[in-house]
């Protein structure tokens, strides 16, 4: 009898148990819905300590962590998520979420190795090659400022070497008419001025360009939808 009382009372108890887990994950669902997603990573966090077992609420907690711009620590999620998993989908679409998470975190090297993990997993997944070209335009155009950049400044070391010599010269010659002092000014105060750059992105070009691939890549999330594939990032609730 006693057996049967301690057998009884732990079963209550991992019921109990349950049934708080449950109740916490609809709020945390809720939370996510109504865009609160501060709540909703908080609930999901208390619901995988009472079951460290129930390995995709990694993903729910990784995905309020991405909507809340916490991007950093979606990838973790998700990446801990990828430890627990061994179907192949999952994978796939786990790597997909943290190439998703590097890609706004402006890690973009990580970002590509993410997607292309992803499609080594599931070469159909056609997200993962989409926005892996994505990245991979943004990193390209990133190189090509920072290489603008450099030939920028060797120009203008060569530019202030030219402008040295000529004053060097000048100082030789006789001065020269009211004129032609203030031609050489306004040249000079020219040469001062910062020149515009050839394939040079502002940050809030980049901004721009990225808020464009971004609806791009809602649209085709969307369009994959509607065909039937299975989005990871949406939340699940644990089945019982």
């Amino acid at each position: 009898m006693k057996y049967i009382y301690i057998l009884l009372l732990l079963s209550l108890t991992i019921f109990a148990s349950a049934q708080e887990e449950r109740k916490i994950i609809r709020e945390g669902n809720e939370y996510y819905n109504s865009t609160d997603f501060d709540k909703s990573a908080l609930n999901y966090k208390k619901a995988y300590k009472i079951n460290p077992e129930s390995h995709k609420l990694l993903n729910n907690i990784g995905a309020s962590q991405y909507r809340n711009g916490m991007f950093t620590e979606s990838a973790m999620n998700y990446e801990n998520f990828l430890k627990m998993t061994g179907s192949k989908k999952e994978k796939a679409d786990a790597f997909y979420n943290i190439g998703n998470s590097y890609l706004q975190a402006a890690d973009y090297q990580k970002s590509i190795e993410a997607y292309q993990n992803s499609l080594r997993m599931d070469p159909n997944h056609d997200m993962s090659r989409y926005n892996m070209a994505v990245a991979t335009k943004i990193k390209e155009q990133q190189q090509q400022q920072k290489q603008d950049q450099e030939q920028g400044d060797g120009d203008g070391e060569d530019n202030q070497d030219q402008q040295d010599k000529k004053d060097g010269d000048e100082n030789k010659e006789e001065t020269q008419g009211n004129e032609d002092q203030q031609n050489e000014e306004q040249n000079q105060e020219q040469q001062e001025q910062p020149q515009p750059k050839d394939n040079e992105m502002s940050r809030e070009e980049m901004e721009r360009f990225l808020e464009s691939l971004q609806q791009q890549e809602k649209d085709v999330q969307e369009k994959v939808k509607k065909e039937k594939f299975k989005m990871q990032q949406r939340v699940v609730e644990k089945d019982w």
